[in-house]
């Protein structure tokens, strides 16, 4: 069966990717390139949709924290010029050296990170500039990283512009490290955005676990709404017979296989999934067909 991992992080190196993980590997894995190809053939895996995720608001944060606390209004003017062209400078690297991954191995499809909090204007110049060059066809977001929801209004620039551009969005979905109850992207967030972008394709990933059974009214009513397995499949947060429900009550034709590796481990999770129990239909559809058709792949 022809696998596509809808769900899966690139890092430059081991180090950056265990920071990523708050600084511990959480199932054994690093997130380096090196280290993912080679589980991509055991697991396998045709492509893989390399997500970039960064946290600029932490990063924002922390240095402001570090700042001496009697600059004067021009100092700290200048100090925050430099830091938010630093931080462009931070998400624009880290998507450069993906798109570059990508060029090199026709297995990865790049997901961009974009950010809600820095400059709208750069922000979609940026978006458009990739396009441009044939770059993307996915954008990435992590409203939780930055300590926001999906309907935070400096996303709707980013989604005005995909939805333009007919760019799917996948979105970080339930809970994450600092944000256990999941509160920051829950299915009602989803609904929202839906509602008001109706033809953007957004997937609201990890089954927005805990809050699977809320989600899927919500995909029922939104359409454009996709979900993917990521991090649940691979971490055994359902058993079989329940992820199987859980997939149904979705809507098989709008599930995606993902692993979130390195925070799961991708050939258990594909391998998982061949045996869960779901028809040889519904394993075609989410093992790869429905990633291929948001996608284009």
């Amino acid at each position: 069966m022809k696998i596509i991992d809808a769900h899966f992080h690139l890092y430059k190196n081991a180090k950056t990717g265990i920071l990523a993980q708050g600084g511990a590997s959480l199932s054994g894995f690093t997130g380096a390139f090196e280290e993912a190809m080679p589980l991509i053939e055991r697991a396998a895996v045709e492509k893989i949709v390399a997500l970039a995720v960064i946290p600029i608001q932490p990063m924002r944060d922390s240095a402001i924290s570090k700042w001496p606390l009697d600059l004067t209004p021009t100092e700290k003017a200048d100090r925050k010029a430099a830091l938010e062209e630093k931080l462009r400078s931070r998400l624009t690297d880290f998507n450069q050296w993906l798109l570059s991954m990508a060029r090199t191995d026709q297995r990865i499809i790049p997901a961009i990170a974009v950010d809600p909090t820095l400059d709208s204007s750069f922000m979609k110049e940026y978006i458009l500039s990739a396009i441009e060059r044939n770059q993307v066809r996915i954008l990435k977001i992590h409203p939780a990283v930055n300590r926001t929801s999906p309907t935070d209004k400096g996303y709707y620039p980013i989604y005005d512009l995909a939805q333009e551009k007919a760019l799917p969005v996948i979105c970080h979905g339930g809970f994450s490290g600092e944000d256990i109850e999941g509160k920051w992207c829950m299915p009602g967030h989803f609904k929202k955005v839906s509602q008001d972008f109706p033809t953007l394709k957004m997937v609201a990933a990890h089954l927005c676990y805990p809050h699977t059974e809320e989600l899927a009214p919500v995909m029922k009513a939104c359409r454009n709404l996709y979900t993917d397995l990521s991090f649940v499949i691979g971490n055994g947060l359902y058993d079989d017979a329940a992820l199987v429900y859980q997939i149904r009550s979705l809507g098989e034709d709008r599930v995606l296989y993902g692993s979130d590796y390195p925070w799961a481990d991708p050939v258990k999770g594909a391998e998982r999934l061949m045996g869960i129990g779901l028809t040889d239909g519904e394993l075609e559809r989410i093992a790869w067909k429905n990633a291929s058709d948001l996608f284009g792949v």
